[in-house]
């Protein structure tokens, strides 16, 4: 899985050297050095909201083509940076969803071959993938004061290799390089 997901990223991505691809590969193998599974979480949640941090039943919105809003409640990853987390206002999640609820190849899901879905390969949640493409944002004190009062849980924080996994797939989603027709538009354009 981590080897498809490393050269997935080399495609997008071409001036990654193959010295550079062969150390993010060895890099993140030292976490696999026994052959178990591999820990993408942390056994218990860190105290403060930190970026990653995966909480329950968040209230999600979105819209519908007819222009009708949708609320759901699921799990949700944040997104916002731990520095933002501390010091904004405002801070972003993702909604999680049940594998099952995902019309798409599984197989790519969990090689994490889509660019907006984010799958954990860990027991803790492996049957969920987190959709960074449907955002929404909370005011970080409702969301800190409903896990207070325990109208909401955080559930898992990220370990370190989570987080590098997450970030890189935060990278592939939101700032891969657009196709050759949309760069040549926009040197057309300028």
């Amino acid at each position: 899985m981590i080897n498809d997901f490393i050269n997935f990223v080399q495609e997008l991505f071409p001036s990654i050297s193959p010295y550079t691809k062969e150390k993010v590969k060895d890099a993140i193998k030292q976490f696999d050095l026994t052959g178990k599974k591999q820990n993408f979480f942390l056994y218990q949640p860190l105290d403060h909201l930190v970026q990653g941090d995966i909480i329950e039943m968040l209230p999600f919105t979105r819209y519908n083509m007819e222009g009708n809003r949708e609320v759901y409640k699921t799990k949700g990853i944040l997104i916002s940076n731990s520095c933002d987390a501390d010091n904004d206002d405002t801070i972003v999640f993702a909604p999680l969803f049940p594998l099952e609820k995902i019309n798409l190849d599984i197989a790519n899901i969990k090689n994490n071959l889509n660019y907006r879905l984010l799958y954990f390969p860990d027991p803790k949640l492996e049957n969920y993938v987190a959709d960074l493409s449907l955002l929404n944002s909370y005011n970080k004190k409702l969301i800190e004061n409903s896990i207070n009062i325990g109208k909401i849980t955080k559930i898992v924080s990220l370990s370190q290799l989570g987080y590098y996994f997450f970030i890189c797939k935060l990278t592939v989603h939101l700032l891969r390089p657009e196709d050759i027709e949309v760069q040549d538009y926009r040197k057309i354009a300028g």
